[in-house]
């Protein structure tokens, strides 16, 4: 599930692990879909990863690689 808040992206996924982490990342690979087009691309997230027990919640910025 994923939805928008200003410039902000916020993901929730669910996952097989029971262990609790807390990463800042401001590069973390991700995939993106266009809804227009359809084409999937991948691009970087800069946020927060926060690991619960079975759900994986991320906090931040999609960003395309300029150069």
């Amino acid at each position: 599930m994923n939805f928008g808040i200003g410039n902000y992206i916020i993901s929730l996924d669910f996952r097989m692990g029971v262990g609790m982490d807390l990463e800042f990342v401001d590069s973390r690979p991700v995939w993106t879909m266009n809804n227009n087009t359809g084409d999937v691309k991948a691009m970087c997230m800069e946020g927060m990863i926060v690991l619960v027990p079975f759900v994986n919640l991320s906090i931040g910025k999609i960003y395309d690689e300029v150069g």
